[in-house]
């Protein structure tokens, strides 16, 4: 059972979600997952949609919903009133289930997700809320955020903005979200309400309590899976079983199926920071892998295609929203965006053998399909884009033989990695595990060894990546933040091979100054269309 992706809402504002219909047919009853903010939608996202598939297997229809400003809808993370536009995209998508026919809704919020449900579930006559993980106090909520946050320059914005993993959450969101207190709820949102905490921390009971004196009939349950799901890196994270089983349980069975499942709206047209973008939800090559296409509006299409690889284990969103941001602004610039999961990551469902690993083999198998499956559909140039394990793979398909891109751009690439190193994931862990190592890769570089060694023939296998390149002919752009570990080991390492591309004009490199790594610095983020939009403009020559 694959979701489909579904706009919905206001034409020149959609909401975005995967419908996810069960097998059978639809019944009466239809089912809205609200998903947490920021970091904790990337974490929860396996989560999520196993939620999904399994409540469709049981014979429920599912949307998961992407608030305005989030994922893949429409809106803007800079805009202003947060709270309350994501509350009016907790009513489209409610009223979008209606209009397909369900009578009968359950809302399932995690975290903010949760206070999102019970507000709204009163004024739209759902008959039960879930209340997973819930957060129940809007200023203990904010005090959390402000502690993970990192605080946006005044020179780039005036408003004591957060960021948070790439999300930013403005002075007036972070007030609005302070005055959220579901355990002063004044309606009953529902006559049937559960509630599932975590098993290793206190129990919701202000809010149990006040349900019950509303009249709901609460059912609350503590269970482990939390802090596997929403406390891990992406590429640590885990489903949380036993949670969700305990969700698909209290749901319950479905009535009769009686009618076919409905058909997606997989196009939408709307504006993106003053101009008109069309996206598509689209498959490609022969895994159909699941894909979201962006493009000026009104204009034939595009000749360059810019294709954006997912970054470590994250979807095709990308960190902190950047995918889906590069895609529309360089819409906005007259190319084509393209945003897509590889086999087993985001939307695109796993296949046998197939791990979600960054640096899987079948990375670049999926990327050279996505390169085949784009020029097919018309695109003169396509253009394979990715950060970290995104940017390696697209590195990989570029120098090798099959499938070959017209361009890179790569994203703090880092080529010291090689197949049966570790992967290194938490920021402390990599800065202990490559300071050592860099310090003696620079004392030799100054010692010219690795001049010498290169000169024999005696090369790392990133000189070697580095001269394929050159050699295959494909323009690439290694765009760094300025001082990373990956730049900074091909300076030590790779010295002499890269003074030489770049002489050549075969690799261009870039620096970007104060961007992190994972590109949560999100007042950066022009500058990095800057530089991609100015290669693609060589690229189209």
């Amino acid at each position: 059972m694959d979701g489909a992706g579904h706009w919905f809402g206001d034409r020149r504002r959609p909401g975005f979600g995967w419908f996810t219909a069960p097998a059978g047919g639809l019944g009466s009853t239809g089912v809205v997952i609200l998903a947490p903010l920021g970091y904790e939608a990337v974490t929860s996202h396996r989560s999520l949609r196993l939620l999904a598939d399994e409540l469709a297997a049981r014979g429920r229809a599912v949307l998961r919903v992407d608030y305005d400003g989030t994922g893949d809808a429409a809106g803007d993370q800079w805009d202003g009133a947060r709270v309350p536009a994501w509350r009016q995209t907790v009513q489209a998508a409610a009223t979008e289930m209606r209009r397909l026919g369900f009578d009968r809704l359950v809302l399932v919020g995690l975290r903010f997700g949760a206070p999102l449900a019970l507000l709204e579930a009163s004024t739209l006559g759902v008959d039960a809320v879930v209340a997973w993980v819930p957060v129940t106090s809007g200023r203990r909520y904010r005090r959390e955020l402000s502690l993970l946050g990192t605080a946006v320059p005044a020179e780039a914005d005036a408003g004591a903005d957060l960021s948070v993993a790439g999300a930013l959450f403005t002075n007036a969101t972070l007030q609005q979200l302070a005055e959220v207190d579901v355990s002063k709820l004044a309606e009953q949102p529902a006559p049937r309400v559960l509630i599932v905490d975590r098993d290793d921390q206190p129990a919701s009971e202000s809010l149990a309590a006040r349900l019950t004196e509303l009249g709901c009939a609460v059912s609350q349950h503590a269970l482990p899976g939390a802090d596997a799901m929403l406390d891990r890196p992406t590429e640590r994270s885990d489903v949380a079983v036993d949670m969700i089983g305990a969700i698909v349980d209290w749901i319950g069975a479905p009535e009769e199926t009686t009618r076919p499942a409905a058909t997606a709206e997989v196009t939408a047209t709307f504006d993106w920071r003053g101009g008109e973008v069309t996206e598509e939800v689209v498959r490609l090559g022969p895994s159909r892998l699941v894909a979201i296409t962006t493009s000026p509006a009104g204009r034939k299409q595009p000749e360059v295609a810019v294709v954006f690889l997912n970054p470590g284990a994250e979807t095709h969103v990308g960190p902190g929203r950047a995918w889906v941001e590069y895609c529309r602004d360089l819409a906005r610039l007259g190319h084509t965006g393209v945003r897509v999961d590889f086999r087993g990551w985001g939307e695109t469902r796993a296949e046998p053998d197939v791990a979600p690993v960054p640096y899987a083999a079948t990375t670049v198998a999926d990327a050279r399909a996505i390169v085949d499956a784009l020029h097919e559909r018309g695109h003169r140039r396509v253009v394979l884009a990715g950060l970290c394990a995104g940017a390696y793979v697209g590195l990989q398909v570029a120098r090798g033989g099959e499938g070959r891109p017209d361009g890179v751009i790569a994203i703090n690439p880092q080529l010291y990695w090689q197949p049966g190193d570790p992967i290194w994931v938490l920021t402390d862990e990599f800065d202990a595990g490559r300071a050592g190592p860099l310090e003696r890769e620079s004392r030799l570089n100054r010692l010219g060894i690795w001049t010498v060694l290169d000169v024999i023939g005696v090369r790392h296998p990133a000189s070697t990546w580095l001269r394929d390149l050159e050699g295959r002919d494909v323009p690439t752009l290694l765009l760094f933040a300025q001082g990373d570990w990956g730049i900074e080991f091909l300076r030590a390492r790779a010295g002499r091979a890269l003074a030489h591309v770049t002489r050549s004009g075969a690799v261009e490199v870039t620096e970007v100054a104060d961007m992190d790594h994972p590109m949560y610095r999100l007042w950066c983020r022009p500058t990095v269309v800057a530089a991609m939009a100015s290669f693609l403009e060589r690229v189209s020559e």
